[in-house]
């Protein structure tokens, strides 16, 4: 399969404008606040005592995005448990406030709905929170949108220009184009912290010029799956024996990506491949054609894999925008495969049936993290830095990622699964290689949870937070599996 070169390695012109109105804009709003506040205003809000502290997270949420929606989630949790709900208040960007209202019903969290043009709402946010924080692990990437990208920056710029701590949490760098450098560099240099999730991001941002980021892991890794027994039960349902090996794909379409502000189209009232508002998947035909041949190496990967271990299919949408390019998978595959969609189960039940894999093929990032805590042998089908990332750090990247566009992708993806699923050592060697290195993850989630109280404290002199033993990464993690925790104490 001959693939291309990933269009996120070009300039877009509308995404150049876009981002010099992102950066005109912060210090056009930024300093017209700053002299109308010279006349006694009080327009930008500062922490008194005695008041909560107004925490912003800019989130992608309200997508029915399980990977973005489990994230954030277990920030709210981790911050509301190591500085005391009864101090702070959690005020999260959404996109969709029905969703966001629905999935985060038990979180302890406000909700501000967006527009996506987000220049007017995130500086209203800006001013009222005394805190920003970005939340979504695809923080300073390009491929999914650079329009994203402009969002965070913008609130990153804001705070700074208005005086207000702001820290990423535990977030992605990528690979982007020189303007994107550059406007990233100008906006993010005056940060509290620059806290990401893999030794490859903080490699970024020295590279562009933001130096001193330090390295924790994805928040996602403290979220607590529903028991294994719930996942067994509802795969049943969908017509699994219980007894045939279960081999799961989660799929997703690269090719559309990314979106793009397209005015023009925008204007004319274009519908087709319309994202939100004047926002575009830059989807033309050559994409199409490859993601048509990229769909049917994988249905034939997987009814090869049916064939051959006689094994039950399980196709997994991660993210709302993945349904349809696992409706298009399963509509030319000869085999029956069981559809699990983040449109009907959130995270904790995601993890679940995740975790009754026999073998995982994944595209996203997220389905790896929520199915590695039940050790489940993976092969990582990637085209970033995200899943390289873990992959490199448990050692499994030589022998189990897969890039996405070799030519030879189906006799690779069979090779690896020939491995995994004909060898029981070594799914019993990728089993405990992934569980010795699960300790780790947990360790560097407490010590995130450290690392916010110690901005806290630096920023906000006086401040009453939670009480707590900092030495017991129990009451830094909002969860850590019960089996792990001697390891993870001692660790810590």
């Amino acid at each position: 399969m001959n693939q291309k070169i990933e269009k996120s390695s070009s300039l877009n012109i509308f995404d150049v404008i876009y981002g010099l109105i992102t950066l005109a804009f912060v210090y056009i709003f930024g300093y017209a606040v700053k002299f109308f506040d010279l006349f006694g205003l009080g327009l930008n809000a500062r922490w008194k005592p005695g008041e909560k502290l107004q925490i912003l997270f800019l989130a992608y949420s309200g997508a029915r995005n399980t990977g973005a929606e489990v994230r954030v989630g277990e920030c709210i949790r981790q911050v509301n448990q190591v500085l005391g709900e009864e101090n702070v208040s959690i005020n999260m960007t959404t996109l969709d406030l029905k969703e966001a209202q629905e999935y985060f019903k038990n979180e302890k969290v406000g909700f501000l709905p967006m527009n996506a043009v987000f220049f007017w709402d995130v500086f209203k946010f800006v001013l009222r929170n005394h805190v920003v924080v970005l939340v979504e692990g695809s923080c300073w990437k390009e491929n999914f949108a650079a329009a994203l990208l402009f969002y965070f920056l913008y609130g990153a710029g804001l705070a700074a220009v208005l005086g207000k701590p702001c820290f990423s949490y535990a977030v992605d760098a990528g690979k982007m184009n020189g303007f994107n450098n550059w406007l990233s560099r100008a906006l993010s240099k005056r940060m509290t912290r620059l806290i990401v999730r893999s030794a490859d991001s903080k490699t970024v941002l020295e590279t562009i010029g933001l130096p001193g980021a330090i390295i924790r892991v994805d928040t996602a890794w403290s979220q607590e799956a529903k028991p294994l027994k719930w996942g067994h039960h509802m795969l049943s349902q969908r017509g699994w024996d219980g007894k045939k090996p279960l081999i799961g794909l989660a799929m997703q379409n690269f090719f559309w990506w990314p979106v793009v502000p397209d005015f023009v189209r925008w204007i004319k009232g274009v519908k087709e491949y319309q994202y939100k508002l004047l926002y575009y998947y830059d989807y033309d035909e050559n994409d199409k054609k490859q993601y048509a041949e990229w769909t049917k190496t994988l249905a034939r990967f997987m009814d090869w894999a049916a064939g051959k271990y006689n094994a039950q299919l399980v196709v997994v949408a991660m993210e709302a925008l993945d349904n349809q390019a696992c409706r298009d998978l399963t509509s030319i595959m000869k085999e029956k495969a069981i559809l699990v969609s983040c449109n009907e189960f959130v995270g904790t039940e995601i993890a679940s049936i995740l975790r009754n894999l026999n073998l995982l093929v994944t595209t996203r990032y997220h389905a790896m993290v929520l199915s590695m805590p039940g050790a489940v042998p993976f092969i990582g089908l990637s085209r970033d830095e995200r899943i390289r990332g873990v992959m490199k750090e448990t050692g499994l990247y030589p022998d189990y990622y897969v890039d996405y566009s070799l030519p030879d992708l189906l006799e690779q993806l069979q090779k690896r699964t020939g491995q995994i699923m004909e060898n029981a050592p070594e799914r019993q060697r990728i089993a405990g290689t992934i569980n010795s290195h699960l300790p780790y993850y947990y360790v560097q989630m407490a010590r995130l949870g450290l690392d916010i109280r110690q901005m806290i404290r630096e920023s906000f002199l006086g401040i009453p937070i939670k009480a707590a033993n900092e030495s017991d990464p129990l009451e830094l993690v909002p969860f850590v599996p019960p089996e792990l925790l001697s390891a993870v104490k001692q660790q810590f």
